[in-house]
């Protein structure tokens, strides 16, 4: 019997798990068939060594013409997922969380014995939002894409993970191509504007719940993040003004000497 990494749960105890939610939100039982998929099953060197912990969950039901696939990426859990958000959303210059994000859903798709038309939902938080989201962008790899609190989507990280969007930028902000790090000395003003104009078409698909109160909500306006997709607010505590304003009170120039070193950081890193 397998056991689920995310959950603690064996497979047929988060079968019954997942079953039992849906009598609670809808007063009556699903009459679909279950299949559960997790990432540490997998063979594949670039979803298994990159730190990625995901959970794909399969229903299907040719009677009910219920064919639905739920790809539930995790969010920062270890030390290995902290050294990623450092490189990957503060530095902007890995991604192969995301990359594995879309390589796990399609490796689960090909597990998959339906040939029906088959709808893939993206559910997220935290880190994980970082890691559909841009596998969504990068990939196409959802149709839908659901996340509370999640570590919003960056710029930096888009250019060097997606060439198309890299040339538009490199154009348009005349960046030479043999400057790589270019990019860094650009108004992040001006970058936010054209990375959501860039990525417009899909953010169509993207649906979040922020709290006001989130840590994550209070970094998400600093250089590099840029937030799309449909978004409800929440105010949790109102009697408290959270964390937002602090950081957005911080010069960008000190959080560009942050990242410098975070840069630093990481490229030594990749060097070994």
């Amino acid at each position: 019997m397998v056991k689920m990494q995310n959950t603690g749960l064996k497979e047929e105890d988060f079968k019954s798990k997942l079953k039992q939610l849906y009598i609670e939100e809808y007063g009556k039982e699903i009459d679909a068939n279950i299949e559960i998929f997790h990432t540490s099953k997998s063979e594949n060197p670039d979803i298994k060594d990159t730190g990625y912990d995901g959970t794909a969950v399969h229903f299907y039901s040719e009677k009910g013409g219920i064919n639905e696939l739920y790809v539930i990426s995790q969010g920062t859990q270890d030390m290995k997922d902290w050294e990623y958000n450092l490189k990957a959303m503060f530095a902007g210059l890995e991604y192969p969380q995301a990359r594995a994000t879309n390589l796990f859903t399609e490796e689960v798709i090909h597990r998959l014995e339906t040939k029906d038309e088959l709808s893939i939902i993206g559910l997220s938080h935290s880190l994980a939002h970082n890691n559909n989201t841009t596998a969504h962008l990068l990939h196409d790899t959802f149709d839908k894409v659901y996340s509370v609190n999640g570590a919003q989507t960056n710029y930096y990280q888009l250019y060097y993970a997606d060439k198309y969007f890299a040339e538009k930028l490199n154009k348009r902000f005349s960046i030479p191509v043999t400057d790589e790090y270019a990019i860094y000395n650009l108004d992040p003003t001006k970058l936010e504007a054209f990375a959501k104009d860039y990525c417009a078409d899909k953010a169509d698909n993207i649906h979040q719940v922020i709290s006001l109160d989130d840590p994550l909500y209070a970094v998400s306006g600093t250089r590099g993040f840029f937030t799309l997709g449909g978004v409800k607010y929440i105010d949790i505590n109102p009697d408290y003004p959270g964390l937002r304003r602090v950081f957005d009170d911080i010069l960008d120039h000190v959080i560009q000497d942050f990242q410098t070193l975070a840069i630093q950081y990481t490229t030594v890193s990749q060097e070994d």
